[in-house]
């Protein structure tokens, strides 16, 4: 069996990094599988054992990028592929537009990664994502929520469709990073974000959050690794704030886990999830997860024991909680254990590609019948 992953481009992303992970697995199964990414130049982010291609997509043409629609539609044909899988961002558009330009025949499925509903959140972008929507063969949701948030949009898809988790591995190897040697660092709280400067991700509402813990403590430092559109509005709420010296903006890593290794907890109040990453790295490294129960969230952090639970804007339960893993003796370490085996039972990579593989074998089946 050949499969050909869409990625947006090669960055160290959610649905990216999945991708990437999944496809070196896959390959590990016994299958070929390549991805191709739209939009960059060569990559030298992405370091997985897989064939990466870079399709030379125009970012500001991807409603008319013809030109790319053609290339994809060669790059299938000539590359004898068996069936096609988007993920997230623009792969969809690019690969639905392609496939009913040219009509190629291999099923495409598409990796629903967020609950669309707050995105999709008008008539006519639900009329133009249906469009691409209805190229899919099958649609696989990160999270049941989010799969069943996907059918509420999309109605028709609902026997098309089906839950695969994200999935991660074991980081025994990887060693914390050396960034918490800072002698406050190492007797104070630190705090650990991952994600996209973007507004859903709440970045803002992160920042009152450690402000007022820091009220009740006075002390612990946070650390947000990340980029993107929000940035500037997040450097200057920490300067008018007088956070600076409290609050670390790291910028896109490529040594992430590291960086989970040495902090303390992770906190998440995001707005809107699928079931980010992150946060089964972050239990895979024996660290408790404090995030919003939004999403596929749920179906991961279990409220209490691995973790806590709470609404987006609950400034109050965010801190209570932060201060109940760091003050209370011995939760830390019991959330942590309790995070492992969590990953360990139900979010190993191996079988979350043995899923996907079976997945895959059964949507081929009926594509050709």
């Amino acid at each position: 069996m050949k499969i050909l992953q869409l990625i947006q481009k090669p960055q160290l992303r959610g649905a990216e990094v999945f991708a990437s992970q999944l496809s070196e697995r896959l390959n590990g199964l016994g299958l070929t599988v390549d991805i191709v990414y739209l939009f960059g130049g060569e990559n030298d982010t992405l370091n997985y054992k897989v064939n990466y291609i870079q399709l030379n997509a125009n970012h500001k043409k991807r409603f008319h990028d013809f030109k790319a629609y053609k290339n994809l539609y060669n790059l299938i044909k000539n590359g004898g592929y068996d069936l096609v899988q988007a993920n997230a961002g623009d792969t969809l558009k690019y690969a639905a537009i392609s496939k009913y330009l040219y009509g190629w025949k291999q099923p495409l499925v598409f990796r629903n990664a967020n609950y669309i509903s707050g995105f999709i959140n008008s008539a006519p972008k639900k009329g133009l994502n249906s469009l691409w929507v209805r190229q899919c063969a099958h649609v696989i949701s990160v999270s049941e929520s989010c799969r069943l948030d996907f059918i509420s949009i999309f109605p028709s898809k609902a026997v098309k469709s089906s839950t695969i988790t994200i999935g991660t591995q074991e980081f025994e190897e990887v060693k914390p990073s050396e960034l918490r040697q800072d002698s406050n660092q190492q007797t104070e709280s630190v705090f650990i974000n991952i994600g996209s400067f973007v507004p859903e991700k709440n970045h803002l509402g992160l920042v009152d959050i450690f402000e007022d813990y820091l009220k009740r403590t006075n002390k612990g430092y946070l650390w947000l690794v990340g980029d993107g559109q929000m940035r500037a509005k997040i450097e200057e709420k920490i300067k008018q704030l007088g956070l600076s010296g409290r609050i670390t903006l790291l910028g896109y890593r490529n040594d992430a886990v590291s960086l989970l290794k040495a902090a303390d907890c992770l906190v998440m109040p995001s707005f809107i999830e699928g079931l980010p990453g992150v946060i089964l790295e972050a239990m895979a490294c024996g660290k408790p997860v404090i995030a919003s129960n939004v999403g596929g969230i749920s179906e991961a952090v279990l409220d209490e024991q691995t973790g806590f639970l709470l609404k987006p804007n609950d400034t109050p339960g965010f801190v209570h909680s932060m201060k109940l893993v760091m003050e209370t003796n011995g939760l830390q370490e019991e959330m942590g254990e309790a995070g492992k085996k969590q990953v360990l039972n139900n979010f190993g990579m191996e079988k979350i590609a043995s899923q996907f593989l079976e997945k895959y074998k059964q949507i081929l089946e009926i594509n050709n019948a």
